[in-house]
């Protein structure tokens, strides 16, 4: 529904610039004549023709702009239009209500098709998974009083937590080639139900981190996991520590 809503702010937004320039665009009409592999062009007004030298052919370009936001304008008013009933009309609520509705001997028996926010984030919490065997040592834990393997690590945790977002550290993740890697955090964004990867690189001066780093990207690309889409990246050398600030505006954009 935000990426429909956006849409149409788009729409209204280009409509706007349009109804704006067509205000004082041009009376003239555009003629256009072919010559040889050129075209002459002219501006025609009662019945009078003037031609458009090189010199002034932006005068041909806002005509032929004119000429083309007529057409496009009946379009975009009629899908602003269809959008805005369909806004009005469309409600998620009431296919949530079919499921909920339902006695609860029923609700077990049954496998939703719409479920609700609180019931699909109870759901995606409540996975089981075989963790990584190479478990860390213990000696640093997060507000979940989950053991981690850095410092970074549990400040991006801790700052999770706090903000509501829900999230897994090491969830598996099989990739294209067979081989299964674990992710620092798998995190859901509740507002869109979207899940985002979060890879914290900590070892940014040591070349072959960064030669690993550089393969796991691009197998990571081949699964769909594209940096600054549904995976979020996080840089980390010896000079220039992990920003908190950072990763707190990282956690506003993706993730709330």
């Amino acid at each position: 529904m935000d990426q429909i809503k956006q849409t149409l702010s788009d729409l209204m937004t280009i409509t706007n610039k349009i109804q704006i320039f067509l205000k004082t665009a041009p009376k003239e009409n555009l003629r256009i004549c072919k010559k040889g592999r050129n075209y002459q062009f002219y501006a025609e007004k009662n019945r009078k023709r003037t031609y458009i030298a090189k010199k002034n052919i932006q005068e041909a370009h806002k005509i032929a702009q004119r000429d083309y936001f007529k057409k496009l304008l009946p379009l975009l008013l009629q899908n602003t239009k269809t959008i805005k009933q369909f806004i009005a009309q469309y409600n998620p609520k009431q296919l949530e209500q079919c499921f909920l509705s339902l006695p609860q001997a029923r609700k077990q028996l049954v496998k939703p098709v719409f479920i609700d926010d609180q019931s699909f984030l109870n759901q995606w919490k409540s996975r089981t998974f075989e963790p990584k065997k190479d478990q860390p040592d213990g000696s640093l834990r997060t507000f979940k009083n989950e053991s981690v393997r850095s410092k970074s690590e549990v400040i991006i945790a801790n700052l999770l937590y706090t903000k509501k977002v829900p999230y897994y550290y090491e969830y598996p993740l099989e990739l294209k080639n067979g081989l299964t890697v674990y992710p620092d955090f798998l995190c859901l964004n509740k507002r869109t139900r979207r899940e985002i990867y979060w890879e914290h690189c900590g070892l940014m001066d040591d070349p072959e981190y960064t030669s690993h780093l550089t393969r796991k990207l691009a197998e990571y690309s081949k699964k769909g996991i594209f940096p600054g889409q549904n995976l979020i990246l996080t840089f980390e050398t010896a000079a220039t520590p992990l920003d908190t600030k950072h990763v707190e505006r990282l956690i506003e954009v993706f993730l709330e």
